[in-house]
């Protein structure tokens, strides 16, 4: 290798790294021929002793992540991407990331993948996801890529510029003026400074065009510059024998590479004439001869043979492509791709849309489904192809245009009396089933869901209908048919035996049951919808499952069961590495902090879950991170510098009832009196029972007391202490757990003060035990523990829960005073209290939450 020295060596020090357990990456970028591929064999012959793989992308269409499966081929780590089993892409990806770590633990691997600018949309997806992966592993990741905007297209641009800032980029520029002379006296065997000078003007030193010139020299025996390397690779080709060239053709039609019995079947000739042919090219420096393939020495020498091709020759050679491939039952999109060129070739475009269909669907198999989309539109556009297109669409991202699809097909469907098919439909656009992302804000698919449910027979579509049916009922409205039709719909996949359908029919009945008189029962059957979902090996429905479950926990005070909970559902996400499900996990995180008071780690958390809710594009999660910032700035009595937020944030929820708690609650803390009162006025005249009862009621009804209490309503706090009464030993959350508030307990308690009434009695009673042992305490309180260092704050809060809702005199804390010095003896009694409300008087922070 000429030149490269100052590159070669940046690329041996990434290897230095990775052999010490910290995975590098490097991004090599550049124009054709600019010498990626000699760096990266360069960098291939200093890994002595490692696993190498190499993966290249081709331009013809390919299966999903075909790149991947040459490289991941010698780690044995590319078994995933063939496996239909998955239930989904992420799940792939996470298999394909543990198996890599198992094969780097012992051998360092070398991966490099070449010409990227090539790569399909599910490879580039794959490459995002593991990269993040890279600094955990023994191994280095090696790309190569053009740059160039003609190239280099914007999907691609845009996953390169996307991965990870410890991926270091090179862009490599032509060769020196001396390493330019050095290259062209390698290949003509003598010195000629003035011909090396012309080179490096004509070419700025592109190693591959500085190669061809020199080469051309060679063979003419005198200096030549032609007007492009274009013209150089044709000069050279009409110099070989007529077979040679025809061979080569259809090598050009194959692709960069070619089997070589493919190859004599479409240019029919016999293997031996192939491969003496491939001999004559390689000789010419053309094409490299393997022992069973053969390939082109730059892509340019095939691109300069398929446009010399007239027409029709050129779809001859596709048809016979496509006919030999098909034979060999090779990849149905590569052969698709042949017959869709093959023009003039009879049943051609039959043929390619048959292929294509084996593609798509093969792709939706491999969780490939940009791919697939592609692949279905080549495949033609009747009802079912063009509900297959509109699913993967949807699971591509293209929501608005796949739910356009299939609402199209669905109102078509319902009109021949095709329920089935109408059904699939409008299940498709909320992701299937057991779909994350259903828009429930769409009135036209709730009218369709109800239109097509009476043309449904028992079955699967059918349950899954119902339960689609009950969610889009119950959401936003009181109904009072939503639960028993999500009840039919768990029953009826209970029947069937389909325990996917069934995990999903439980989350919608969760959903239908969100409010807080059946909290209980969503514990039991989000824990039902968990073994279900665990049972089928179906990890995107087991988090579904974890989330409905965490809730229940919170809003039952259980904390320890919670945490485990939040715990396993983090490690589920960071198996999956999609930002769409991983979001949640530092909200949580952050509430809990938020709870324990520990304001660092909540900004922490904040930024992580913002983050994340921008990869995933989520405005669910946007959401829960506004909500999350106003619930500390409430606790950090800074709610005013936050106006402008809240209002933004309410702004499309302002006709609501259960934002009108909320958005008062909010005004009065942040000091915005007047607004507050007209919003506590007008829903004392509307009245609170036009509040839907579901996951958010019990939050806005105590905050809308709490408002009430604060502005000196005494109407609005009887009403929502009288509501809220029966719930006193539940727990207090906005969204999916984003901010605690509290125990309902603490907010009757200050109702009960403000009004005069004694206070009730709770009806269950949580104990806690704050403990001295030595120069530690410890507090137990709702199934957890911490320690905290002995000191005067803590004495002091030991001699004030030992006597609770008592008035203690300051100097009757001296005791701890004394203590302090030594007095151990009169240390006050080791404390057992319950869940007190002493918010106004004396806040204790600890893990568990805060009285």
């Amino acid at each position: 290798m000429i030149g490269r020295r100052w590159e070669l060596g940046a690329l041996v020090d990434l290897l230095a790294a990775a052999r010490s357990g910290r995975g590098r990456g490097l991004l090599l970028l550049g124009d054709a021929g600019i010498g990626k591929t000699t760096l990266a064999e360069a960098l291939a012959a200093e890994a002595g002793g490692w696993t190498v793989g190499w993966g290249r992308c081709p331009e013809i269409e390919t299966a999903p992540y075909w790149l991947w499966r040459q490289a991941l081929g010698p780690l044995d780590a590319a078994a995933p991407l063939g496996d239909s089993g998955h239930a989904g892409r992420a799940s792939m990806f996470a298999d394909v990331a543990d198996r890599l770590v198992r094969a780097t633990a012992g051998t360092p691997a070398l991966l490099i993948l070449e010409d990227l600018h090539l790569a399909d949309a599910d490879s580039l997806a794959l490459l995002q996801f593991l990269a993040c992966v890279l600094p955990e592993l023994r191994c280095v990741l090696l790309l190569t890529s053009r740059d160039n905007a003609v190239d280099l297209a914007p999907a691609g641009a845009a996953a390169l510029a996307a991965l990870p800032p410890f991926f270091g980029r090179l862009s490599l520029a032509g060769l020196a003026p001396d390493e330019t002379a050095a290259l062209v006296e390698h290949v003509l065997g003598r010195r000629d400074p003035e011909f090396a000078g012309a080179v490096h003007e004509r070419t700025g030193g592109n190693p591959f065009v500085v190669l061809e010139l020199a080469l051309l020299s060679a063979a003419r025996g005198r200096p030549g510059l032609p007007a492009g390397v274009r013209q150089v690779i044709g000069r050279r080709l009409a110099r070989l024998r007529q077979r040679t060239d025809d061979c080569l053709a259809a090598a050009a039609v194959l692709g960069d590479e070619a089997d070589l019995d493919v190859l004599a079947e479409v240019a029919q000739l016999d293997v031996a004439d192939v491969l003496d042919a491939v001999a004559e090219a390689a000789g010419a420096r053309l094409a490299v001869a393997g022992d069973e393939r053969m390939r082109f020495t730059h892509a340019l020498v095939r691109e300069v043979l398929d446009d010399g091709l007239p027409a029709g020759r050129r779809g001859l050679l596709h048809g016979r492509a496509g006919h030999a491939l098909a034979a060999r039952h090779a990849d149905a999109g590569t052969v698709a791709g042949h017959f869709r060129r093959a023009v003039g070739v009879a049943d051609a475009a039959a043929l390619a849309a048959e292929h294509a269909l084996l593609a798509a669907r093969d792709a939706m198999r491999r969780g490939g489904y940009e791919q697939a989309v592609r692949f279905f539109r080549w495949a033609g556009a009747g009802p079912q192809l063009r509900l297959e297109t509109g699913a993967a669409q949807v699971l591509a991202g293209q929501l608005g245009e796949g739910r356009a699809v299939l609402r199209e097909l669905a109102r078509e469907r319902l009109a021949d009396g095709d329920g089935e098919t109408a059904a699939r439909a409008l299940l498709a656009m909320g992701g299937g089933p057991g779909g994350f992302e259903v828009d429930l804000e769409d009135p036209e698919q709730a009218v369709l869901l109800e239109r097509t449910l009476p043309l449904l027979e028992d079955g699967a579509t059918k349950a899954a209908t119902l339960a689609r049916t009950a969610l889009t009922r119950a959401y936003g409205r009181i109904d009072g048919t939503a639960r028993p039709l999500a009840e039919q719909a768990v029953a009826m996949a209970r029947r069937l035996g389909d325990a996917r359908v069934e995990a999903a029919a439980i989350s919608a009945w969760c959903d239908t049951a969100s409010g807080p008189d059946f909290v209980a029962e969503r514990e039991k059957a989000a824990r039902r919808m968990l073994t279900l979902a665990e049972s089928a090996d179906d990890r995107t429905l087991a988090l579904l499952a974890r989330r409905l479950l965490v809730v229940a926990l919170l809003e039952q005070g259980n904390f320890a069961a919670a945490n485990a909970q939040i715990a396993a559902y983090a490690a589920t996400a960071e198996q999956l590495r999609v930002p769409y499900y991983a979001w949640v996990v530092p909200i949580w995180r952050g509430m809990r902090a938020l709870m324990r008071a520990d304001h660092d780690r909540v900004g922490e958390c904040l930024a992580q879950a913002e983050e994340l809710a921008r990869r995933a594009q989520s405005e669910n999660a946007g959401l829960m991170v506004a909500t999350q910032r106003i619930g500390q700035a409430d606790a950090t009595g800074t709610m005013a510098a936050l106006l402008d937020v809240i209002d933004a944030v309410m702004a499309p929820f302002l006709d609501s009832p259960m934002a009108q708690g909320y958005l008062a609650y909010y005004l009065t803390k942040a000091g915005e009196h007047d607004r507050a009162r007209r919003l506590v006025e007008q829903r004392m005249s509307d009245g609170i029972d036009v509040v839907p009862k579901d996951s958010e009621w019990l939050t806005c009804v105590a905050l809308l007391g709490e408002a009430g209490r604060l502005l000196g309503h005494r109407g609005a706090v009887e009403a929502c202490a009288a509501a809220v009464r029966p719930y006193r030993d539940l727990w207090l959350y906005d969204g999916i757990g984003a901010a605690c508030y509290g125990p309902v307990a603490s907010f009757l308690d200050r109702f009960d003060e403000f009004l005069g009434t004694p206070p009730a009695a709770p009806k269950t009673r949580v104990t806690g035990e704050l403990h001295r042992t030595g120069a530690v305490w410890t507090l137990r309180w709702r199934g957890e523990s911490a320690t905290i260092p002995d000191a005067k704050g803590v004495r002091d809060l030991a001699a004030l829960l030992a006597r609770p809702r008592t008035p203690i005199h300051v100097l009757d804390l001296a005791v701890a005073i004394v203590s302090v010095w030594g007095d151990t003896a009169a240390l006050p009694p080791s404390p057992v209290f319950g869940d007190l409300s002493c918010r106004d008087t004396h806040s204790v922070h600890m893990s568990g939450g805060s009285t």
